[in-house]
């Protein structure tokens, strides 16, 4: 798993294409949070600095964050350092889960008739934002973050964990009835990847923890 590409391809069809069009608003959804001398996680700030892009180029007139409350404030800090004006900025109050978020953004957008949005998520968490984003009424355009993937095989060990944790979120939801069935599974190969991947990061995590009581 590690020393192949795989996670980095189901990192890739999880991505979806990005549509970057004219929209009301840009969203740049939480992840990671902020370290405990008050800097954002690499994966917050990349999230943010996606977003400040897609404003300079015009896409919207807003450029909302939302996630915890150290995070946002945080992020608004950024973007305003680097020029984008506060009038520009909204911050949606904090929340925990990105159910709670897609919650917290409907009540600070739709009320503005802003409906159109372009998300700004990692590949691997946009099919559930993007479900969850649509279910309270936005029409979304993705806009995710780099979506090649790490090279080096501990890089890519990583990456399947975290697809491994995002697919049991998924299935959570489903579960729930949080989201609806997804359209990033486009054919029986990618289902068949993704059991590759979840089986193979099983293993590897197996075989990491008999080393350890070694």
């Amino acid at each position: 798993m590690a020393f192949t590409p795989l996670a980095n391809y189901i990192n890739i069809r999880m991505a979806g294409v990005a549509r970057l069009e004219p929209s009301d608003a840009i969203v740049v959804l939480g992840r990671g949070g902020a370290d405990s001398d008050g800097m954002l996680t690499n994966r917050s700030l990349r999230r943010v600095v996606r977003g400040i892009d897609l404003y300079r180029q015009g896409l919207a007139p807003l450029l909302v964050f939302s996630g915890s409350l150290e995070e946002i404030r945080e992020r608004a800090n950024v973007a305003r350092a680097l020029g984008v004006p506060g009038p520009a900025i909204l911050s949606a109050p904090a929340a925990r889960t990105t159910r709670e978020e897609a919650e917290e953004v409907r009540k600070l957008l739709l009320p503005l008739g802003r409906k159109n949005v372009l998300l700004v998520s990692d590949p691997i968490d946009m099919p559930r934002a993007r479900a969850l984003m649509e279910r309270v009424g936005f029409t979304v355009r993705p806009a995710p973050t780099a979506a090649s993937g790490p090279s080096q095989p501990e890089a890519r060990l990583g990456l399947a964990r975290d697809l491994l944790i995002e697919l049991s979120a998924w299935a959570f939801y489903r579960v729930t009835g949080a989201v609806e069935r997804s359209g990033f599974f486009p054919n029986q190969y990618d289902l068949a990847a993704i059991a590759l991947i979840l089986a193979a990061t099983l293993l590897q995590l197996l075989i990491q923890r008999r080393r350890e009581r070694a």
